[in-house]
């Protein structure tokens, strides 16, 4: 197909202006790619400050209005548009001359982007240097937000300085529809390089067990049937740790067939979520691992007895802890050990191994998942948590979730409980079943009276419920509260960090307008009066209210 400048199209509808989502500018670049279609860019090894390059962007754009308005005008006689063109060429002939800022070197090429496709897919990035050089690679992007970043090192520049074309598109030819809020090389802040990617979270969520010398002594394929020993205080272990809401798994070099049989006569296998028993590096199975639960990777510790194996995981993904068999007794005196116990962290394995059920089912719903999630017939239930099992389970969300996390704060318990009894905020517990069993509470929200508006303070829920509409649910059913209140605006806090991308993106999905307040921190707002949210999936019904 052909522009009416009779240049090439590749891509369905253009690059077009969506204000649900921001990131470099105040939309995203919302695109379908066509078969065969790519995007390409030069780059003049100069680097600009953010709001420099908006203030460019924004010249370029009003010069390129103007040239294709003349353009227009000229095309009886200039059919081929070479007065358009001419801009295009003198513009990147100024580009080649500029200089960096000072001190300019990049850290990252960084792709942030929402997928509306239900399947992953590999993105390829190819650098042609001009020079001898050429860089490609591919990335997974998921359904959904995305954060991706590949070290600028990657690229083998001089000073770091990225040069020539770069060009991604969608592998194997896929008709991909995303929206990209980031596709540049960056330089962090320097209050970004101090968050340390390479630093554990504070709280382990997942521990992975070695097998041999480390869950039993001996060696498997070394041993006679029945001579393997598990010693008494490992059992313990294992209990206690699934008692604290701890998730556990294994990465074992072992065949899996033979050894999945001898765990399961030890009557631990029940214990285990995604176990992987097999010859290739552990790093990548504690990467696989992370993504089937939906977890953070940091969250994680490895105990193995082999120097070997735990340097080759902290070398790989230096933000998971390991530890030494040997430490095994010491665990709960750690800090990253010390976590708040309640019954839904208790039930936290048996709420899994459902949602393993669960998604056994989605796949057979091919691409129709909000037809799945109707037939899931999903109740979310909104109460105000007045128990103390209640109000334990809501202060753990609020200290445990970092990822589907608004606000990212984090409360001490005396700040909770303020909170909790002041009667200036409304407090809202989110219970969620379905046909398939509970999820038990997986929310928890904050929302202070403004006048005639509404502010969330805090909105957080458990991974568990990911991707499952139920921000949109609540957000809907708040904003008929307010409605028949006769209440304006619903606003919401959100402080960006480096893992709660996600829950941003489906608040400006719903509807939310983002305003930067600076340091990475914005108000959402949404007008009752001019915004329509309807939700015919989800059920939401009200508990106990105050």
């Amino acid at each position: 197909l052909q522009r009416g400048d009779r240049k090439c199209r590749k891509i369905y509808y253009g690059m077009a202006k969506n204000k649900k989502f921001s990131g470099l500018y105040p939309f995203g670049a919302d695109m379908r790619f066509r078969k065969w279609g790519k995007l390409s860019s030069n780059f003049y090894n100069a680097g600009f400050g953010v709001e420099q390059n908006r203030k460019y962007t924004n010249v370029n754009v009003g010069l390129v209005k103007v040239f294709n308005t003349i353009s227009d005008v000229l095309t009886v006689v200039d059919k081929t548009r070479k007065f358009n063109g001419g801009y295009i060429y003198y513009r990147d002939q100024l580009l080649k001359k500029m200089k960096p800022e000072p001190g300019c070197k990049f850290d990252d090429f960084l792709i942030e982007c929402y997928s509306f496709e239900k399947e992953p897919f590999r993105f390829i990035i190819e650098n042609n240097q001009w020079v001898a050089n050429y860089y490609k690679n591919s990335v997974v992007i998921q359904p959904g937000h995305n954060v991706i970043r590949i070290p600028v090192k990657s690229f083998s520049y001089k000073d770091d300085l990225p040069i020539g074309t770069i060009t991604v598109y969608p592998e194997n030819d896929i008709e991909a529809r995303i929206v990209f809020t980031w596709l540049d090389f960056v330089k962090y802040k320097e209050r970004a390089v101090k968050k340390d990617p390479s630093k554990p979270a504070d709280k382990i969520k997942c521990v992975a067990w070695d097998l041999d010398n480390t869950l039993w002594k001996g060696v498997f394929i070394e041993s006679e049937p029945g001579s393997l020993v598990v010693a008494p205080e490992v059992i313990a272990t294992i209990k206690k740790l699934d008692e604290m809401g701890v998730l556990q798994t294994i990465v074992s070099k072992n065949t899996h067939d033979e050894v999945w049989p001898f765990i399961q006569s030890l009557g631990l296998d029940e214990y285990f979520l995604f176990p992987a028993i097999n010859w290739g590096q552990k790093s990548e199975n504690l990467k696989k691992i992370a993504d089937l639960l939906n977890i953070n990777i940091d969250t994680f510790g490895l105990i193995d007895d082999s120097p070997f194996e735990r340097q080759e995981v902290s070398t790989s993904l230096p933000q998971v802890r390991v530890y030494q068999d040997t430490e095994m007794h010491q665990l709960f005196g750690y800090p990253e050990f010390d976590l708040p116990v309640t019954q839904e962290s208790r039930n936290r394995r048996s709420f899994y191994l459902i949602e393993q059920k669960r998604t056994q089912i989605a796949e057979s719903y091919a691409n129709d998942y909000q037809g799945f999630l109707r037939n899931c017939n999903i109740v979310v239930t909104v109460f105000t948590p007045k128990s103390d099992d209640q109000l334990n389970r809501c202060f753990e969300l609020v200290q445990r979730t970092n990822q589907l996390n608004l606000s990212s704060r984090k409360y001490d318990r005396a700040t909770f409980d303020s909170m909790i009894s002041d009667d200036k905020y409304l407090k809202f517990g989110l219970e969620v079943e379905d046909q398939f069993g509970a999820y038990g509470i997986i929310g928890f929200v904050i929302v202070e009276k403004a006048g005639n508006d509404l502010r969330i303070l805090d909105f957080v829920i458990s991974c568990r419920v990911a991707q499952k509409m139920i921000e949109d649910s609540f957000v809907t059913w708040l904003w008929g509260q307010m409605r028949a209140q006769g209440k304006k605006y619903l606003l919401a806090d959100h402080t960006r960090t480096s893992r709660n991308g996600k829950i941003l993106t489906v608040f400006e999905a719903i509807g939310f307008v983002k305003e930067d307040l600076g340091d990475d921190k914005f108000l959402l707002r949404i007008d009752t009066e001019q915004t329509q949210l309807k939700n015919d999936i989800i059920t939401v019904k009200e508990g106990h209210m105050e």
